[in-house]
């Protein structure tokens, strides 16, 4: 992954925008939060993986049964009396 600085970026972006199809593009700026650009493929596979990600976690949450609406209004007025 290469790192460059805002200013850098900025001056030869048409540079790290080609680069970016190819590998991530880390741009750095002095007390701000770092940011990475990336391939539109690239970010589509990381979404497919966290696609993927919740849909283990709901199956798992399905399997392990639910409250059901009544119950589920129990157990929230419960909690908000508490």
């Amino acid at each position: 992954m290469k790192i460059v600085s805002a200013t850098e970026a900025k001056t030869h972006f048409g540079r790290y925008l080609s680069a970016a199809l190819s590998e991530p593009i880390t741009i750095s700026k002095t007390g701000q939060e770092t940011i990475v650009m990336l391939s539109k493929k690239e970010y589509d596979r990381l979404e497919a993986c966290e696609d993927a990600y919740w849909g283990v976690r709901a199956l798992l949450a399905e399997k392990s049964g639910y409250l059901g609406e009544e119950e589920g209004q129990k157990v929230l007025a419960n909690l908000l009396n508490a």
